[in-house]
């Protein structure tokens, strides 16, 4: 959201020129902002003791009161009437389709995203450490890793990818920043991110599912006479599966088959008792 918004708002403060430079500094645009404010999460995490997930979810509102004062103020087009927004970016500056698909090149991008970061992760030695303080970060401390700043850079990273994403909507589906930009992607992407467990590889098809399911609630309402919550319905079942393996993957299920065999009866089970003893 904030993204989209830097990225709607960099052409009120520079020139852009009209061409794919201009196009990579809105999108830098708004992966700086979408990075600055996720970082702050990760600095109330570390310096506070706040929960990530707790204070994102909670900034979230912060900047929607954020984006409506912008948008509704300062940076409003005076053009727009009924439904607030910026100006339309300029023709040089938007992503266009890809050729031959009904999708725009920010899936290309989102692409590249996932696969240099896990690239990045799985082979140097900075995406080494930002794995060990993410698995257990005093002991990321006791060996000397700066768990402080890896998980600063961490957050800057996830959110410079959501800022990304928000300047691609803005550069390619909306051509400006508006009240649709609340769309409450941020909840899906937790969803995403938990049934990927972290694994930017995994993102990648899990997205495309995810993304699947909210493209397919009109498809639903019109052909099968679905309601359109039927999409979330199938969201929340996805969801609890997912949780229940998650609580079922470490159960010792040769301990739980041999409590099941054991003998009811008190006599039957002393005696069965007594013969695992002898042996």
């Amino acid at each position: 959201m904030l993204g989209g918004l830097a990225a709607a708002a960099l052409p009120y403060a520079v020139d852009l020129p009209g061409n794919l430079i201009g196009t990579a500094l809105v999108c830098i645009a708004g992966m700086a902002a979408g990075a600055a404010w996720i970082a702050l999460a990760g600095a109330l995490r570390q310096y506070r003791g706040v929960n990530e997930t707790i204070s994102s979810l909670l900034l979230a509102y912060t900047a929607i009161a954020i984006f409506k004062q912008l948008v509704e103020g300062p940076l409003r087009d005076p053009a727009t009437l009924n439904k607030p927004s910026t100006r339309a970016l300029a023709e040089g500056l938007r992503i266009g389709g890809i050729a031959g698909f009904d999708v725009h090149w920010g899936l290309a991008l989102g692409i590249l995203a996932c696969v240099g970061l896990g690239l990045w992760l799985a082979l140097t030695a900075r995406g080494f450490s930002v794995r060990v303080v993410g698995g257990n970060p005093r002991t990321a401390q006791l060996v000397g890793l700066p768990a402080s700043r890896l998980i600063l850079l961490a957050c800057a990273l996830g959110g410079a990818c959501a800022g990304l994403a928000g300047a691609v909507e803005v550069a390619a589906v909306h051509t400006n920043a508006n009240a649709s930009l609340i769309a409450g992607y941020g909840y899906a992407g937790i969803l995403v991110a938990f049934i990927a467990r972290q694994n930017p590889f995994a993102i990648i098809p899990v997205a495309i599912l995810f993304g699947g399911f909210g493209a397919a609630g009109s498809l639903l309402q019109r052909r099968l006479g679905l309601p359109d919550a039927s999409v979330q319905v199938l969201q929340g079942i996805a969801f609890v599966l997912i949780l229940a393996s998650e609580a079922l993957r470490d159960l010792d299920w040769r301990a739980i088959g041999q409590r099941l065999r054991l003998p009811s009866g008190p006599a039957e089970t002393l005696a069965a008792l007594n013969r695992t003893g002898a042996a």
